[in-house]
């Protein structure tokens, strides 16, 4: 029985469409049978234009061995090889990281540099279809979502993964047909690390008591998923462009939209403003997510600490991040004239006396000879209080700011203008009945307010 892969594998690459002409193909070969069988199968596609990685681990003592029959392979071939080295034990060590960790990770970032110095387009993995099935398994017993359940993607990034669809042991088979050289690392026959437990005891144990299809039915779960992930992920995306925004340099949901939505987008819109914020969702607990959601649609106020950024609950809106808000300190407003607080600039104008004098919230007018100049902007201070347009006695000026809603941390920065003896306007939420116009007015002194540094980009990102 021939064991050719050749015609389902360009098959599946030409499906998943893994390559486009022009690409520059970065072979990642071990010295193991799957990367020596993917480096056979690409080096018979004509089309191609190919290079070899191997990483030299410094883990066993035949590694340079290895390196050295990778190097005479890819030669033999007539392709350009670049061997690295790399001590992986230290690298994990002075990393805290598990030898596994440490060697994907400085793996990863070795390709990547030799992708960018060399001109290569992609990077050929060579994972296969038992490979796929332990990473479903792990991501299940260690908690995931539909994501997880996915499994490795045939392309993420500039990475490729063309033997996904064949197993480990046709792959061997391949080898034997063609006469493919390739050595075995020990290490993966040792149960000492946890996904060589999946591979060497339970996933026998369930195929032998269980399933005998145990693992291609787990690489298939992982099919299914991604396509049904890929359309959840598409809707996110959407709602996420339709939904936040931008401002004081962090990004913001509206309140009630996000209450309106269903529970699985919920979960996910969260997920995705966490990481859009600069917070890994792999160090978010699913009971996180709950708490924060069952936080934000009880309505109030709240602050919520993750470990590397802060989510605000505020009347309207989450806010994902602590915002940017300038400083400014007090400082007198001329009149006519005008200044810039913060993020905001106001302007004055005396005016002939007029019956529209209703500017809403970005102005408001008054009768300049009712008022004691010269005017001051200020920030709120403990105590502030106004006597409110229309209304008799004094209200604080907090309790105006709770009642319209203002978000917590826009509160201190709020310009509050005041003449010699009292607070006259609370810009944008309420003005003083001091200065109120008559038709006995002669001079209307104009205030506007115009928001000019809002760290704010109208174009939702994702």
């Amino acid at each position: 029985m021939s064991y050719d892969l050749f015609p389902e594998f360009t098959a599946y690459i030409q499906a998943r469409q893994l390559l486009k002409p022009g690409d520059r193909v970065l072979v990642a070969v071990s010295s193991g049978p799957d990367s020596m069988a993917l480096l056979h199968l690409l080096q018979r596609m004509s089309d191609v234009e190919l290079g070899v990685f191997h990483l030299n681990h410094k883990l066993r003592a035949e590694a340079d061995e290895e390196a050295d029959y990778v190097a005479a392979y890819a030669d033999k071939l007539g392709l350009p090889v670049f061997i690295y080295e790399h001590d992986v034990n230290r690298y994990a060590r002075e990393h805290r990281l598990s030898v596994e960790a440490g060697a994907r990770k400085v793996r990863y970032q070795l390709m990547r540099e030799c992708m960018e110095h060399n001109g290569y387009t992609k990077t050929a993995l060579g994972h296969h279809r038992d490979d796929q099935a332990e990473t479903v398994l792990m991501h299940l017993i260690r908690g995931t979502g539909l994501a997880g359940l996915g499994g490795m993607k045939p392309v993420r990034d500039c990475y490729i993964r063309p033997l996904l669809p064949f197993a480990r042991r046709e792959i061997m088979e391949y080898c034997h047909e063609f006469g493919i050289k390739y050595y075995h690392d020990q290490t993966n026959f040792s149960p000492e690390y946890g996904r060589n437990k999946l591979r060497l005891e339970l996933i026998p144990l369930v195929e032998a008591e269980y399933n005998p299809k145990f693992r291609e039915h787990l690489a298939q779960l992982a099919e299914i998923v991604q396509a049904d992930e890929d359309v959840m992920k598409a809707q996110t995306d959407r709602l996420m462009q339709q939904l936040t925004f931008y401002r004081h340099g962090v990004l913001m949901l509206p309140r009630r939209e996000f209450a309106q939505l269903s529970l699985a987008f919920q979960r996910r819109l969260l997920q995705t403003c966490i990481a859009q914020a600069g917070q890994s969702v792999n160090w978010i607990a699913f009971e996180q997510i709950e708490r924060l959601r069952a936080q934000i649609l009880s309505g109030n106020h709240f602050t919520c600490e993750l470990p590397l950024i802060t989510v605000l609950g505020e009347p309207n809106i989450i806010v994902f991040g602590r915002p940017q808000l300038p400083a400014w300190e007090e400082q007198e407003l001329p009149v006519p004239g005008e200044i810039t607080a913060g993020q905001y600039r106001i302007k004055t104008e005396i005016l002939p006396y007029h019956e529209d004098c209703a500017l809403g919230e970005e102005g408001e007018d008054f009768d300049l000879d009712q008022l004691s100049l010269p005017l001051t902007v200020r920030r709120r201070r403990p105590g502030d209080r106004m006597q409110v347009f229309g209304q008799t006695g004094l209200k604080k000026i907090k309790d105006l700011l709770i009642e319209a809603k203002l978000p917590r941390y826009l509160r201190d920065y709020l310009p509050i203008i005041c003449d010699q003896k009292d607070a006259i306007w609370v810009c944008g939420v309420r003005r003083s009945e001091k200065g109120r116009i008559t038709p006995e007015s002669r001079r209307v002194l104009r205030i506007k307010l115009e928001v000019v540094n809002d760290c704010h980009d109208d174009r939702p990102m994702i």
